[in-house]
């Protein structure tokens, strides 16, 4: 395999090492610019539940709950979460610090972007490579998510640049001096050994990172392949090297592998995104060539269709650079005997497979494997097309080089605005992103962070036993606010149930504006004297002391259900919706469910309603329920079945109610 790359078509002339140095850390600090500007609360506009999702997962390891794979939130590979835990450890649990592991692996992969490029193609092939690495949307938009995709390609890219430096520091040149000559050759050896371990152990360790890391020992499968086939001299005398590699990648992912091969339904969220793959292995070959065509149009014409993966439909590349792409796929095929061609087309091959075979092609993130060298192909490209100042004779190679120098400056940028625009103005304003990344619940934390008002605060949203409250964790600054959750898990669905928290002056309620609360409990509200107030993404409500005591009111003397829940009152609403009234008399032992079964003369259910999305664990002694039972009461219903019951203990159909004072499993009220 090439080693030494001969000099490209167009004429160098070197600039100094201060201009080279100054220019990489010039990138460098654009680089860091786009990835962290911003990057806690303006471009994402608040925290997705994936992000939520890692954070909990950090937490238990916190905790103690160490693990090589977590089969949370579909299952996750444990190394981006150890990165992340020790960021959360030293600066706090805030967005900042969540996506802080990603920003710098960005910065750093445009530096191994930069190393890679030079040492395959030379020094200005490895700037400009690395150059639009620090300023595509593409790389720029996954170094701004606290996702663990981040780390994928700085780890693969570290991998390919020990394993070229190793491939190359085999090689030993002589003065004529026999002991320079054997001291050269000690040094050299250990620098091959010490870096094709340290190529064996970032592959290894990017098996850790995401999913999409499959494609890593394949592509060096398939590489060792064609090393073997068309190399097989220089592969001969390198082979201790590249053993070692292979079981350096092998000793240090086994503890993932052999983890994943004894607990195979740990990986159940790739069983729902594999229909393609599937489908290949049934010998339907449709949906996987129709994948790769949308992916090979991905780099210039197309692009992820989905907004939470970026801006839809934007190509890889501008038309230029997406054109000049598809040339160097052109031109490494043309050259495929060399060896860094072969390299880049295997690489190209492999890291595109992930979204080949699974759904919603071309999928972004199922791709980001191809960062560190997706570039190379386009500006390679540009550097051989030098030879033309050889056939023409009226374009000579100073005025070539000054030309494409300044057509790379121009796309840069260009490419500086456009991700400037689509990072902080069309992605971010996008209705989806905003409920995605649930941009109500950090509005509503920085309201309530501001505010002088200390008096607790139900907050409506959508997962009130789950991510609402690890989001408002992360959000909110202060932590003197009592909180309670309430929400509908159902994008359709109004917010049915209101907490009004045990207090003695003011209460407040939030919800998000697309979430509002059931039209019969905003009525409720205003007759109580609550008010109102709008903001950009969420609705504020203000309880005063006086209308929580009127809700406290009992129409008659009222039972109490399991020791914990006394009823206060019940009312039918103009639409025959069942509103009820509820003060909590001890915190509840466990998960609890409203039902209602409305009967006829009879005596036999002609309808029922049953749920509450507000966590039981949340509550407190003197706290207030309200909530609203849907359908409508049937128009022939006698009487009323009202009850509560622990959900967690329904089995074969029948559940643990929670008992009156008289042992009674249920309450009868006639309509």
């Amino acid at each position: 395999m090439d080693n030494y790359l001969s000099p490209l078509s167009i004429i160098h002339y070197p600039l100094s090492i201060p201009l080279r140095r100054s220019l990489l850390v010039l990138v460098l600090l654009i680089a860091a610019a786009l990835r962290i500007v911003g990057v806690s609360s303006v471009s994402p506009p608040g925290l997705e539940h994936d992000e939520v999702a890692n954070w909990l997962i950090d937490r238990s390891i916190m905790d103690g709950n160490h693990a090589v794979y977590f089969t949370e939130a579909y299952g996750h590979e444990a190394g981006f979460h150890y990165v992340q835990t020790a960021v959360l450890s030293l600066v706090g649990d805030h967005a900042l610090a969540l996506r802080l592991p990603a920003v710098f692996a960005g910065i750093l992969l445009v530096a191994v972007t930069f190393a890679l490029g030079r040492r395959l193609f030379g020094w200005e092939v490895g700037f400009w490579a690395m150059a639009f690495t620090a300023v595509l949307f593409w790389p720029v938009f996954y170094s701004r998510l606290g996702l663990r995709a981040a780390l994928l390609p700085l780890l693969s890219g570290l991998s390919a640049y020990f394993g070229w430096k190793a491939w190359g520091s085999t090689e030993t040149e002589s003065n004529g001096d026999e002991q320079s000559v054997k001291e050269k050759n000690q040094y050299s050896s250990l620098k091959s050994i010490s870096c094709f371990t340290l190529a064996g152990a970032m592959a290894g360790l990017s098996l850790y990172s995401y999913m999409a890391a499959r494609a890593v020992p394949l592509f060096y499968s398939t590489l060792t392949i064609y090393l073997v086939i068309f190399h097989w001299p220089e592969l001969k005398k390198r082979w201790r090297g590249v053993l070692l590699f292979r079981l350096t990648v092998i000793a240090v992912g086994a503890p993932l592998v052999f983890y994943l091969w004894q607990h195979p339904a740990s990986e159940f969220r790739i069983n729902e995104i594999n229909a393609p793959l599937q489908a290949l292995l049934h010998g339907n070959l449709r949906p996987v060539l129709q994948n790769s065509l949308k992916i090979a149009a991905n780099f210039a014409f197309i692009g992820d269709p989905l907004w939470r993966q970026g801006v839809p439909n934007q190509p890889l590349l501008d038309p230029i650079l997406g054109l000049l792409f598809y040339a160097g796929v052109a031109m490494a095929l043309w050259r495929w005997r060399k060896g860094r061609f072969a390299f880049l087309l295997l690489w190209l091959i492999t890291a595109v497979s992930p979204s080949i075979v699974t759904a919603d092609a071309p999928s972004t993130i199922r791709m980001i494997n191809l960062l560190p060298i997706f570039l190379l192909f386009p500006i390679v490209v540009i550097h051989n097309l030098g030879m033309l100042s050889t056939v023409i004779p009226k374009l000579s190679p100073r005025n070539w080089k000054i030309g494409v120098k300044l057509l790379l400056t121009i796309l840069f940028v260009w490419h500086i605005g456009r991700t400037v625009h689509l990072i902080f103005v069309v992605w971010p304003q996008n209705e989806e992103i905003a409920f995605v990344w649930q941009e109500a619940l950090t509005q509503t934390a920085a309201h309530l962070d501001n505010a002088a008002d200390s008096s607790p605060v139900t907050i409506g949203g959508w997962s009130p036993a789950t991510m609402d409250p690890a989001t408002m964790t992360l959000a909110l600054r202060r932590d003197d606010l009592e909180l309670r959750y309430v929400g509908s898990d159902s994008t359709a669905v109004p917010i049915n149930t209101l907490i009004i928290p045990a207090t003695d002056g003011e209460a407040r309620l939030t919800h998000p504006a697309i979430r509002p609360f059931a039209p019969p409990l905003i009525d409720m509200l205003a007759n109580i004297g609550a008010t109102k107030q709008a903001m950009d993404n969420f609705t504020l409500y203000t309880i005063p002391a006086d209308g929580i005591e009127a809700l406290r009111t009992q129409e008659n003397e009222m039972p109490v259900f399991g020791n914990e829940l006394q009823l206060l009152g019940v009312k039918e609403t103009a639409v025959g919706s069942l509103l009820t009234r509820w003060q909590v008399i001890a915190e509840p032992t466990g998960e609890r469910r409203f039902f209602v079964h409305w009967l006829d003369g009879e005596g036999n259910p002609i309808a029922q309603a049953d749920g509450l999305d507000a966590p039981a664990q949340q509550w407190q002694a003197g706290d207030i329920l309200i909530h609203l039972n849907t359908p409508a009461s049937p128009a022939n219903a006698v009487t009323i079945r009202l009850g509560v019951y622990d959900p967690t203990t329904c089995g074969a159909g029948a559940c643990q109610n929670l008992l009156l004072e008289d042992g009674a499993a249920f309450l009868l009220l006639d309509r």
